[in-house]
């Protein structure tokens, strides 16, 4: 019987990848793709290759991918960056009156992160990508997210949440994904850039190759920016040596929150609620 994982290659092991092609070890085997999977034992397709496809022969964007570390995303350092945000004065004033270390901030509470900071964070993400949904597995408090993909409208009973409500389409080999109906309470990064409960998120997914996924991410928030405004981001495949684990916020956490060592987040009220 053949076990079957899925694939997660980096930049960085690239180099080790196509020399195992050439003669690697016998004890440290590479995987290739089988309709989508990919099987111990053999050696890894090009990474510039064709993309694999689903079965009606749209790209599969399944993989574990090393997304774009953005603690803001403002911050010129990482290409696609946006320079300068357009503040409503709502907007402004939650921004200049964010302060973590006094009233909190919800991932110090181990609440959700929501699409922008998940992407955009240190920890691992991956899809699993079938014809009818895109799931969302993130390794940062084991949290997860479907997209669905099978032609349903948002759902107009759903609460607000976290992550909102997403739903995609495709636009020839690209997958646009919209997201709404989120609760108000995330931040765009961890420098803490606001957005409010009006707040649409747009990205498309685009996997150029086998081993690259070309991702852009626009907010749309009348409330909280004067115009929308786009990230762009470049991934390529993780490395089969990183392994997603189970994670637990609270796990050595829990003492700092009920002394007050970490400020414990509440939800905004008055004219800062979302």
């Amino acid at each position: 019987m053949k076990t079957c994982v899925r694939l997660t290659a980096t930049v960085g092991a690239m180099a080790a990848l196509l020399v195992s092609a050439a003669g690697a070890p016998q004890d440290q085997p590479e995987l290739t793709t089988v309709d989508g999977w990919y099987e111990y034992g053999v050696p890894l397709p090009d990474m510039d290759g064709p993309a694999p496809r689903l079965p009606n022969g749209m790209p599969d964007l399944s993989g574990q991918w090393a997304t774009t570390r953005r603690a803001d995303i403002t911050d010129a350092r990482a290409p696609g960056y946006v320079p300068e945000l357009p503040y409503t004065e709502w907007g402004q004033r939650q921004w200049d009156n964010y302060d973590p270390v006094n009233k909190g901030d919800y991932a110090g509470s181990c609440l959700p992160f929501g699409w922008s900071r998940q992407v955009h964070g240190p920890r691992l993400t991956r899809f699993v990508h079938t014809e009818d949904m895109l799931v969302v597995l993130a390794e940062q408090n084991t949290w997860f997210h479907v997209v669905y993909l099978d032609g349903r409208p948002h759902d107009p009973n759903m609460y607000p949440t976290w992550w909102g409500d997403s739903v995609g389409h495709w636009e020839g080999d690209t997958l646009v994904v919209e997201t709404n109906n989120m609760n108000g309470y995330i931040k765009l990064d961890t420098a803490g850039h606001p957005i409010s409960s009006q707040a649409t998120f747009t990205q498309t997914f685009r996997r150029v190759n086998f081993g690259t996924i070309e991702h852009t991410f626009t907010v749309d928030d009348p409330r909280t920016y004067t115009e929308p405004f786009t990230i762009h981001n470049t991934w390529p495949l993780e490395s089969l040596s990183i392994k997603m684990l189970e994670y637990s916020c609270m796990e050595g956490n829990l003492e700092n929150l009920v002394t007050g060592s970490i400020t414990p987040w509440s939800p905004p009220e008055g004219d800062d609620a979302p």
